[in-house]
């Protein structure tokens, strides 16, 4: 199922959300957040916010409005 999501991931240039991914992999949205939360761990996944741009950038994570509202999206780490 990783290798499922990481080639989805590598068709979708700008990201995709933890419901898009849920969907289009048939899971359960529980263990794609896990399988989610490893492969950014490892270096393999980048979190985005929705207006494109990485969570880490700002240091407003925990407060954001956009990511409260839209959720996060996540892209490969070799763009």
């Amino acid at each position: 199922m990783l290798s499922q999501l990481m080639l989805l991931l590598e068709e979708k240039k700008d990201g995709l959300s933890l419901f898009e991914i849920s969907n289009a992999i048939k899971a359960q949205p529980s263990a794609v957040l896990s399988m989610l939360d490893l492969l950014v761990q490892k270096g393999k996944l980048l979190e985005i916010g929705p207006d494109g741009k990485y969570c880490t950038e700002c240091g407003q994570v925990s407060d954001c409005n956009l990511l409260a509202v839209h959720g996060k999206r996540y892209v490969l780490a070799t763009r």
